[in-house]
């Protein structure tokens, strides 16, 4: 009799949504990954957000069956999978300098998000960010993470209703919001909606393959996995429209700004205003406080006696870096980073299953 458990559409949900919370942080929140990478394009912006999901979920589908087919259950592990020793290690090293350039961009947001929602000096929001990222990071994340990550749902739901509110009330129409966007864009990933498409591909790949190698022990079956992690692409990919859609209906007020939604939050009111303010502080938070741990973890175990001082390095590292740019311009270096990376993971990604496709195929013939 098999031991083997049956398939369950249960865990499967469960891990649409772990991945949907996963990807939702202070780039879906303030809106600026949406705005920066598709404004330059005005409507058929939208085309580019389905481009690039198309191809985020064949890659996804891809690693996931991989991670659970190779037991690879960690970053490390599935970038030396499929980028060898030595490039794999590279890779993993330079992703971990890109979550210390996040959690300066984080602590930057977090900042601007309360001068802008509360009036506070930003000088004085970058080091209240840095207390507050710093003291929960040395506590260690593990467990934090996972009680901080519960407030994706409320980010969702918070967007939704700013998204409704906007598309009945909206500023312009879409022809001229369309316009307007494209001449009020401001910082941008590309001139070209093809290649935005690409470079937002393998900015999400790469963490997102990170994240499936993270989970793949939490799935019964390899379909619970695969399926999963394509649900939840799907639907970030539809949220991804949904704001980006309110955006061209309120072009003349969200282009070229730093934290689009919260602008658009505050046509709903003071108090929602206050409360989704408080949000985006959040989400930048728990971002920054994720990134912080990731970056550190891996220069130290969290057991080690030297990871309480690698916490402190990180932060003041980040938080010289917040110093920078505006939270904008930050977010836009770093995004540039990630997704130039992840071009390199993604061709890595393609000549290894290429490889084993054809060693696998003469080892059948030769059998």
């Amino acid at each position: 009799m098999s031991n083997e458990k049956s398939f369950s559409m249960k865990t499967l949900l469960i891990l649409a949504g772990s991945y949907v919370s996963f990807g939702i942080g202070a780039g879906f929140a303030t809106g600026s990954e949406v705005l920066q990478f598709w404004a330059p394009h005005g409507l058929p912006g939208a085309v580019g957000i389905i481009i690039s999901a198309l191809l985020i979920l064949l890659c996804i589908a891809v690693v996931s069956r991989d991670c659970r087919k190779y037991k690879l259950a960690s970053m490390d592990m599935m970038y030396r999978h499929y980028c060898g020793k030595y490039l794999g290690l590279a890779i993993n090293w330079f992703n971990t300098l890109t979550f210390f350039l996040m959690v300066g961009s984080m602590i930057a947001g977090g900042a601007s998000s309360m001068n802008q929602a509360f009036g506070l000096d930003t000088r004085i929001g970058t080091v209240i960010m840095l207390i507050a990222v710093m003291a929960t990071a040395l506590l260690g994340m593990k467990k934090l993470t996972a009680i901080l990550g519960n407030i994706a749902p409320i980010i969702l739901l918070a967007v939704v209703v700013i998204c409704v509110y906007s598309y009945i009330n909206p500023t312009d129409s879409f022809s001229t919001g369309d316009m307007l966007i494209r001449e009020k864009s401001g910082l941008s990933m590309s001139g070209s909606l093809i290649f935005s498409a690409v470079l937002n591909f393998t900015y999400v790949v790469l963490n997102m393959s990170a994240y499936s190698a993270n989970v793949s022990t939490r799935a019964d079956h390899q379909k619970e996995l695969v399926w999963g992690n394509v649900l939840g692409q799907f639907s970030a990919a539809l949220c991804q429209i949904f704001v980006f859609l309110a955006f061209v209906l309120n072009a003349s007020v969200v282009g070229g700004t730093d934290i689009p939604l919260l602008i658009l939050g505050q046509r709903l009111g003071g108090a929602f205003y206050a409360f989704y303010g408080i949000i985006v502080v959040l989400a930048t938070y728990t971002t920054a406080t994720g990134m912080a741990w990731v970056a550190s973890s891996n220069i130290q175990r969290e057991d080690s006696k030297w990871y309480k001082l690698v916490v402190a390095v990180v932060c003041i590292g980040a938080f010289v870096f917040s110093n920078f740019g505006t939270f904008g311009v930050l977010m836009n270096i770093v995004m540039k980073a990630v997704s130039y990376l992840g071009v390199v993971f993604s061709v890595c990604v393609i000549v290894s299953k290429i490889y084993r496709y054809v060693k696998e195929s003469k080892e059948g013939v030769k059998a």
